[in-house]
């Protein structure tokens, strides 16, 4: 998904326009950020949401 984001479900349906219906969702972010003393890139994933069922 856009801005590192990531749905992450079990698949219950989808059309041929790719539609899904999506149960027990868990949405992440990851973020990079720089250390600035070593410069090495610090990955942050964080869990945002739970969703019971969803239409996407």
């Amino acid at each position: 998904m856009r801005n590192e984001r990531e749905l992450r479900g079990r698949l219950h349906a989808y059309d041929q326009h790719l539609n899904m219906v999506l149960g027990d969702v868990e949405e992440t972010v990851t973020t990079i950020e720089i250390d600035e003393e070593t410069y090495e890139e610090v990955y942050r994933v964080s869990q945002i949401l739970y969703i019971r069922k969803l239409f996407a």
